[in-house]
């Protein structure tokens, strides 16, 4: 064979060969636009899981016909984060939180994999409120061990979020334990003022105040007022404006023989108390006691008289009847 025609046998064979390729990438670009094509129909159907197998499908067809696939293969990776997240919320739905969290997780390690870092933040976001709702179904069922646990898996992954510290004080609350709950509510109000989530913020501020108005009260029981006086005067630095603090500071004054504080606390509490005449007698009560044994007979009269309602009738009567002169 001459070199010429030999030549040309090469050029001829070289052809076919790029011939046959550039028909082996655009049977390959083709089949991944069907792939891609059928993802979006079983993302349409809710098949999520189905849908994903398929955009990775595609991805890989795309991956191969080179880059005159790349439309193509772009296209699938941004599915598929999104799909991976439609799984994380099927899964939520069903309160399958444990399942939910491992499916949000790995739809975050997609997007970074993609190099979406907001769409993976944001998921990572999505993982701290599942494991916060999975904390408070433990929790409403009493699982307070389990509801702990979870609530502590939320802070390893961020020891910044507030909600968590307000539900572990919660806890604690119920456990009875005052120290370690205020620890945790302070630290839930703290943060969430930082985050300007007020919501949060006073939701701790008013747990904290309720448990140490309610310790207060039963150490009043218990007769320990002086220790009453300092729970309470502490609740007061959650609230300032809680007409049930200043009554049973009223209260514990009176047992004290700490008339005037007595008196200046149940006016607050008058102020406060947005109750009908019912709601208000017990604080007409202590006001009354308090006039009474300041011997201002007047005043005792007048806070009697308002108190002499539902189950204070008797008492404030009684008082009424024989320890005053009342017109």
């Amino acid at each position: 064979m001459s070199k010429v025609k030999f030549l040309f046998s090469s050029l001829f064979i070289a052809a076919l060969l790029f011939s046959g390729l550039d028909y082996a990438q655009a049977q390959t670009r083709a089949e991944a636009v069907d792939s891609f094509n059928e993802a979006q129909d079983l993302l349409r159907a809710n098949n999520f899981a189905d849908a994903l197998v398929k955009f990775q499908e595609t991805r890989s067809l795309a991956q191969a016909a080179g880059s005159d696939a790349d439309d193509i293969r772009e296209r699938a990776e941004s599915q598929i984060p999104g799909t991976q997240v439609r799984i994380a919320q099927a899964a939520y739905q069903s309160r399958d939180f444990a399942r939910s969290v491992e499916e949000f997780d790995k739809a975050a390690d997609l997007a970074d994999e993609f190099g979406n870092s907001q769409v993976a933040q944001q998921v990572r976001g999505n993982v701290l409120v599942v494991l916060l709702q999975w904390g408070n179904t433990e929790y409403n069922n009493n699982n307070n061990d389990r509801a702990e646990e979870i609530y502590r898996m939320a802070l390893d992954r961020n020891e910044n979020y507030p909600n968590p510290y307000y539900q572990l004080g919660l806890i604690e609350r119920r456990r009875g334990n005052l120290d370690q709950a205020l620890q945790y509510f302070d630290t839930a109000i703290n943060l969430a003022l930082g985050q300007n989530r007020q919501s949060v913020a006073e939701s701790a501020e008013g747990a904290a105040r309720d448990f140490l108005t309610f310790r207060g009260s039963t150490l009043i029981e218990e007769g320990n007022n002086r220790r009453a006086i300092e729970l309470l005067t502490r609740s007061l630095e959650y609230d300032t404006n809680h007409a049930n603090t200043y009554y049973r500071l009223s209260e514990a004054h009176n047992q004290l023989g700490n008339w005037s504080d007595a008196i200046s606390n149940a006016n607050r509490a008058l102020e406060l108390e947005q109750g009908g005449q019912v709601a208000r007698a017990k604080i007409y009560f202590e006001l009354g006691t308090a006039y009474m044994n300041q011997n201002n007979e007047s005043q005792a009269c007048a806070a009697f008289k308002s108190a002499s309602v539902g189950s204070f009738r008797a008492a404030a009567e009684h008082h009424l009847e024989h320890d005053l002169d009342c017109p």
